[in-house]
């Protein structure tokens, strides 16, 4: 079966860069709407069997049980890495043969996009790993099976994770998605998405 996992920390912690710019609330707006987001697109996925979250916020759990997607609730978040590591394990026991990492703050995400992950890794019967905009970072993985390698997320993680796959000698495929490529983590990144937008997109309910 295929899972899907999707890490959120906590609203109060979200985005510390971004913080430094904007106020709390307006922070905390853009990071509510864009998880929103994401758990919509994550739920419309035709491929995934089951949709989680990881966290231990109590208002991600309320948006996320709105959109029919399943609590892993944890006590705190260590890091980004141990979260997934741990979702992976207990996903992996209920039954999960592949299971995709895709982060809260994907304002362009598709379910089309996450199909399309879905989709190249039966192809090439590979793992799938998706780039940052800026080509350091990973913004989706998916891993078959979920415990195959260690997670790195974070600073320099692409590069970390393509060499755990080939110091294990996994099968892996590089993705480039523009939609999943760009996420939101300071004001230049806001700036950029808004200006990149028509005035009509439906993207724009993020400024």
């Amino acid at each position: 079966m295929k899972f899907i996992i999707v890490p959120f920390k906590n609203f109060k912690s979200a985005k510390t860069r971004m913080r430094k710019d904007l106020s709390t609330q307006e922070t905390e707006k853009i990071v509510e709407k864009m998880l929103i987001h994401v758990l919509q697109e994550v739920s419309k996925s035709q491929m995934s069997d089951e949709n989680f979250i990881i966290t231990n916020d109590k208002k991600a759990i309320r948006i996320a049980s709105r959109f029919g997607i399943k609590i892993i609730e944890e006590e705190k978040q260590l890091s980004e890495s141990v979260s997934i590591d741990f979702a992976s394990k207990i996903l992996k026991e209920k039954g999960a043969t592949s299971v995709l990492r895709i982060p809260g703050d994907l304002p362009l995400l598709s379910f089309k996009d996450i199909d399309y992950i879905f989709k190249k890794a039966k192809e090439h019967n590979s793992c799938i790993v998706v780039p940052s905009k800026s080509g350091s970072g990973t913004n989706a993985m998916l891993r078959t099976p979920p415990d195959i390698i260690q997670s790195f997320f974070g600073e320099n993680s692409l590069q970390r994770h393509i060499k755990e796959f080939e110091d294990k000698k996994v099968q892996y495929k590089i993705l480039e998605n523009e939609n999943i490529g760009l996420d939101i983590d300071c004001l230049n990144d806001l700036e950029h998405f808004r200006e990149s937008r028509p005035n009509n997109s439906k993207h724009n309910t993020f400024s």
